[in-house]
C-alpha cells in the first residue's frame, strides 16, 4: 500500500484535499517567465500585479568558489561593496525610500532590493552603483569586523554553538574543509581596495547567476531595465566544485568537549546527511520529519513529553547542497544529573527506527505537515520566486521541494523503512557532547 491510500484510509486525506492536490497546481510552480541575458545570466520573473511592490535578487553561485571564499574573507567583501567613503549610496537609498543589501552565505552570494513599482528603476540604478563601486569605506569595513567578532564571541560561550562546532569537526576534520570556517574567529584584514574589488570581481564573475524579480512588473519593463545589469564574466579565479568528502567513522568513537559555567549537559548523534539530488532525499524528508520535526516526533516524545529529560529535541540536517553531504544531527539538552539517562534515551530513539522501522500513521501525519508547511511558505511573489531561483542556482528543478514531497507520497511504507534500517544504522552515527568543566 502506497502513502496516498494510507491518507485514505486514516481518514487524513478529506481534511487535507487542499493540500494533496496536485503539485503543478500550485501557484508559482508553472507561471515563471524565464530568459537569458548576456553572459549567461538567466532572469526568472513571477508578475504579479495586486501590489504596486517589486522585489529583485541577484544570486551568486559561491560553491564554486570553496575554501577560496572563505580565505579570502569574500562574504565580507561582498557585504562591504554597498559602502563608499563618501555614503553616497547608502544616502541615496535612504532618500529613494527603497530597500537595497548585499550578503553571502554558506551557498550563495546575494544583491537583494524592493521597492514600490513607481520606483523599481531608481533600486537598479542604485544596484549598478553597488556593484561599479570600486573604492571601499574602512570605517564601514572596520564596524562590520567589530560586529563580526562581536557576534564571533557570543557564539563560542553558547553551548549549543560549541556542540556544532565539535561535530562539525568529528565530520569533517580537514582544516581547509568550508563546513570548519564557519565557527572560526574572524580575522582581522586591511582594506585594501585593489584586493577588494579583485574578490568582490570573482563572486560577482559567478558562471551561474540568476536575476530573480517578482511584483508589478512586465517582462518588457524588467529586461529594459536589467540588460547588462551584470559585468562580463571575467576573473583569474578557478572556478572548481570542491571534492571534499565525508569522513567514515565507528559508533565507537565520540567527543566531549568541557565548557565553563555549566549546569547542563548537551549531547547530538550525529552523522552525513544526504545531499539534495540523492535519489533516497524523498526518504529521507520522511524519516526526518518523524524522528525530531515536530513537538509530536519521537524525540520530543521520548525525551520530553513521556520523560521531562528537556524542553527541546530536535533534528536538524544542515549545510547539504544539491551534490555535497552535509551533517545530519539529533539534538537535546539535559540537567547533568540526568545525562546518562536521557544519552541513553535519545539512542533508543535511533535504534527503534533503525530495528521497527515507521508506521503508516506516523507517514501520513509527516506528509501532511510538510504539504502545509509549504503552502504556507510561498503566500507572496517573493516567496514564490525565491526558493525557484535558489533552486536553480545549485541545478536543482524549479519546484525541487514540491516534487520531493510528491515523490515522498509515492513510496511505499516498505520502501521507507528500507531506507530508514539502512541509513539510521546506529553504528553509522557517533556521540558529541557538551559537558560541564571539571
Amino acid at each position: 500500500m502506497n502513502i496516498r491510500s494510507s491518507l485514505r484510509r486514516s481518514g487524513v486525506f478529506c481534511s487535507l484535499s487542499l493540500l494533496l492536490m496536485p503539485i503543478s497546481s500550485l501557484r508559482g510552480s508553472d507561471e515563471f517567465q524565464t530568459w537569458s541575458l548576456n553572459d549567461g545570466v538567466e532572469v526568472l520573473l513571477l508578475e504579479d500585479h495586486r501590489a504596486k511592490l517589486v522585489d529583485i535578487s541577484i544570486y551568486f553561485d559561491v560553491n564554486v568558489l570553496m575554501p577560496w571564499a572563505i580565505e579570502n574573507d569574500a562574504g565580507l567583501i561582498f557585504s562591504s561593496q554597498i559602502f563608499d567613503p563618501g555614503r553616497k549610496i547608502k544616502r541615496e537609498i535612504e532618500h529613494s525610500g527603497v530597500s537595497l543589501s548585499t550578503g553571502m552565505g554558506w551557498a550563495w552570494a546575494q544583491i537583494r532590493g524592493s521597492s514600490l513599482a513607481t520606483d523599481f528603476p531608481q533600486l537598479i540604478k542604485l544596484i549598478r552603483e553597488t556593484i561599479q563601486n570600486r573604492d571601499f569605506d574602512r570605517k564601514e569595513i572596520t564596524k562590520l569586523q567589530r560586529d563580526q567578532v562581536i557576534a564571533w564571541k557570543a557564539s563560542s560561550i553558547n553551548p549549543r554553538n560549541v556542540l556544532y562546532k565539535a561535530a562539525i569537526s568529528l565530520l569533517y576534520p580537514s582544516s581547509r574543509d568550508p563546513r570548519n570556517f564557519l565557527y572560526d574567529r574572524p580575522k582581522s584584514i586591511r582594506v585594501d581596495d585593489a584586493k577588494f574589488g579583485r574578490v568582490r570581481d570573482a563572486v560577482l564573475a559567478s558562471p551561474t547567476r540568476y536575476v530573480a524579480v517578482s511584483g508589478a512588473i512586465s517582462k518588457a519593463e524588467v529586461h529594459a531595465l536589467i540588460h547588462d545589469l551584470l559585468p562580463p564574466r571575467e576573473s583569474d579565479i578557478e572556478f572548481s566544485e570542491t571534492d571534499l568528502q565525508p569522513v567514515t567513522f565507528s559508533a565507537g568513537e565520540s567527543k566531549i568537549v568541557e565548557h565553563k559555567n555549566l549546569t547542563q549537559v548537551y549531547m547530538a548523534l550525529i552523522r552525513d546527511s544526504l545531499p539534495l539530488q540523492h535519489e533516497s532525499y524523498s526518504a529521507y524528508l520522511i524519516v526526518n520529519q518523524i524522528l525530531g520535526g515536530t513537538f509530536s516526533s519521537r524525540l520530543y516524545q521520548k525525551l520530553r513529553h513521556e520523560t521531562g529529560d528537556t524542553y527541546s529535541a530536535t533534528l536538524g540536517s544542515w549545510y547539504n547542497t544539491a551534490t555535497r553531504p552535509g551533517m545530519l544531527i539529533l539534538q537535546t539538552y539535559t540537567r547533568t544529573e540526568n545525562a546518562d539517562d536521557t544519552e541513553r534515551r535519545l539512542k533508543e530513539v535511533l535504534e527503534e527506527v533503525f530495528e521497527t522501522g515507521v508506521t503508516e500513521n506516523e507517514v501520513a501525519h509527516a506528509l501532511a505537515y510538510l504539504r502545509g508547511s509549504l503552502v504556507f511558505s510561498r503566500q507572496t511573489p517573493n516567496q514564490i520566486v525565491t526558493p525557484a531561483a535558489t533552486n536553480l542556482l545549485v541545478g536543482l528543478p524549479v519546484n525541487f521541494r514540491e516534487i520531493s514531497i510528491e515523490r515522498a507520497a509515492e513510496l511505499t511504507l516498505d520502501e521507507i523503512n528500507a531506507f530508514a534500517q539502512d541509513f539510521y544504522d546506529p553504528s553509522k552515527f557517533a556521540i558529541v557532547k557538551v559537558v560541564p568543566k571539571s
